[in-house]
């Protein structure tokens, strides 16, 4: 075990209260439902919870092995020396790895003892001129130049996150010199000429790797007041483009600059330029049916890739947080709990899967551990930091996930069961004697939501999507909600159907179903719609078994002898080994 795993800290699991006395409210149904305790809702079973796969992706990180982040490995981009992959992108995995530690340090608590050495080194490597990496060529840039624009845009943002939680004149520094050769190749970099020069076509470095330099300049104007940085992030924002088969990461990644720039400049145009662009992503074919996005635009779109998820993600919750609208938290939510869950390996790591019409095969997964790896881990701490948010009138869940919220007048600590009792258990851990509204949002998968808390207290869905209650809280209280979900299917295009259960997309998997899976698996039919079961067999961990369900088919091959599949939510990919699935589903005429 590497000496930081040893020492690292993971999130604490606390169990909630036993047994509570629970009175009811119900949000879209009659009031009539009274919840009672249910041990199993209070036990952390092996699920789809943020915490679990928080802690999978950083042991993996501090731990894990093939290959192993050591010092040397990581310090390769901004040397650079040859041992590994991608090392031109200088500072890209350096970069990431830093800040993605130093925010779930922050966020989560946990500790990293040998951070600071790495950072003390990495600085320690800049060039005269403000970069890290080989030489850049400021008269006529290469595609390495733009690999080493990339990474250095990287490693701005994990040097300044690192500053976040760690305050550091050195490394504020040297993230200055960085900022300051950025500035000073702006003028080029910004030329129609090389606009024209670094079409889609070059791909991973193509003008994308220096439009995303818009996240590094607006944290970086963010401590200190530059008007250049701003500036600069401002003329970098008008010049992103999406283009037809260029990098989505990319893309995005500079979209998410553009937002950051706009939580401290409130220019509204900003936000109507992200706005535009997510209308234009979602009413495109590259929103992806289990809510994420490809590696490349149309029609360089036949694979995904988990950086291009977690921006999709982490975008959508900058808009939510920006504006309150409910679509933005509705895309985020189900990307989290099926795309970005789907693209999480067994090892913890981030990656790639290809896909087809109708599935994702086995064939084609790999894991990026060069950059999807960590810019997945980086993704957990918004998600738990959006599970609530302060209201006009108090506090709000939003999101039924693992999420701590803590303020003068009320902290609280969120542990999601939905998996396994579509429940979830808010703690009461500090509070005043002010009387304070918890508002619980209603999903629009969900059918109705159940509160039940201890003691008095008033309870409304005077609010439109959310249930509610008000009253002087005590640490110790405990708040259970309970959301009514069930099956549901969806036209998917092509005569063919989507299940979801709550907020799941439910899949068949080769693991499960050997006997779908063979020549014709795509014209295999179902002949009737999925039915829950309550003894779903043995469970992986990540399992959902809340979800699982069955049905009989029609086997292309010889239809005269229909067989069952069985399906489940997709998210469960985690908890085994890469499979095959299948994800539309072609039903019996006379279904």
């Amino acid at each position: 075990m590497n000496p930081a795993g040893k020492q690292m800290r993971m999130v604490d699991r606390r169990s909630f209260v036993k047994a509570i006395s629970i009175a009811p409210l119900i949000l879209g149904a009659p009031p009539s439902l009274q919840a009672k305790s249910d041990a199993a809702a209070s036990t952390r079973e092996h699920s789809l919870q943020l915490d679990e796969r928080f802690n999978l992706t950083l042991a993996r990180v501090l731990e894990g092995e093939s290959p192993r982040y050591s010092d040397d490995f990581l310090l390769a981009d901004v040397k650079p020396t040859a041992e590994r992959r991608f090392t031109e992108y200088s500072g890209d995995l350096s970069g990431r790895y830093i800040g993605a530690l130093a925010t779930s340090a922050r966020v989560y608590g946990t500790e990293v003892p040998r951070l600071d050495a790495l950072v003390d080194k990495v600085i320690a490597l800049q060039k005269p001129e403000g970069y890290f990496g080989s030489v850049f060529h400021f008269q006529s840039p290469t595609d390495a130049d733009m690999a080493l624009l990339w990474g250095n845009g990287r490693l701005l943002v994990g040097l300044l996150e690192y500053n976040l939680h760690h305050p550091s004149k050195p490394v504020l520094d040297a993230s200055r010199r960085i900022g300051d050769f950025l500035v000073r190749v702006s003028p080029l970099m910004l030329s129609k000429e090389i606009r024209d020069a670094f079409g889609a076509q070059h791909f991973a470095s193509s003008y994308i790797c220096w439009t995303q330099q818009t996240e590094g300049l607006a944290l970086l104007y963010g401590v200190t007041r530059d008007e250049r940085y701003r500036q600069l992030a401002e003329s970098i924002a008008a010049v992103v483009e999406r283009r037809p088969g260029d990098h989505v990461h990319g893309y995005l990644t500079s979209l998410r600059g553009v937002m950051e720039l706009h939580a401290l400049t409130h220019d509204p145009k900003l936000l109507k330029q992200c706005e535009a662009a997510w209308d234009e992503i979602t009413a495109s074919r590259d929103l992806l049916l289990a809510g994420g996005v490809p590696e490349g635009w149309s029609p360089n779109n036949h694979r995904t890739e988990g950086c291009g998820e977690a921006d999709w993600v982490r975008l959508n919750l900058q808009l939510w947080n920006a504006t309150s609208n409910e679509r933005y938290l509705a895309s985020a939510e189900r990307a989290i709990f099926n795309e970005l869950a789907f693209n999480q390996f067994a090892t913890g790591d981030f990656g790639h899967r290809v896909y087809t019409e109708t599935g994702l095969p086995a064939a084609g997964a790999a894991r990026a551990w060069w950059c999807c790896t960590l810019h997945g881990l980086r993704c957990f701490p918004d998600i738990r930091q959006s599970a609530f948010r302060t209201v006009e009138a108090g506090l709000a869940y939003e999101i039924p996930v693992d999420g701590k919220f803590e303020s003068p007048a009320l902290s609280a600590i969120a542990e999601s069961n939905l998996s396994h009792s579509s429940t979830a258990r808010i703690r009461i851990t500090q509070a005043t004697k002010e009387k304070i509204r918890l508002a619980i949002r209603k999903p629009t998968w969900a059918d109705s939501v159940q509160l039940g808390l201890t003691g008095p207290g008033s309870m409304s869905s005077l609010q439109p999507g959310y249930v509610a209650a008000e009253k002087v809280w005590a640490a110790g209280e405990l708040i259970e909600v309970k959301y009514s979900i069930k099956l549901r299917s969806e036209n998917s295009g092509n005569d063919r159907q989507s299940f979801w259960y709550g907020p799941w997309l439910l899949g068949a998997s080769a693991a499960d179903n050997a006997a779908y899976f063979n020549e014709l698996t795509v014209e295999n039919r179902l002949l009737a719609a999925p039915a829950s079961i309550r003894n779903s067999g043995a469970e992986r961990v990540f399992s959902v078994p809340i979800a699982a369900s069955e049905t009989a088919y029609s086997q292309a091959e010889y239809p005269d002898q229909p067989g069952h599949v069985s399906l489940r939510a997709i998210a469960e990919q985690t908890g085994q080994p890469t499979t095959s699935w299948e994800l539309r589903f072609l039903m019996h005429r006379n279904s």
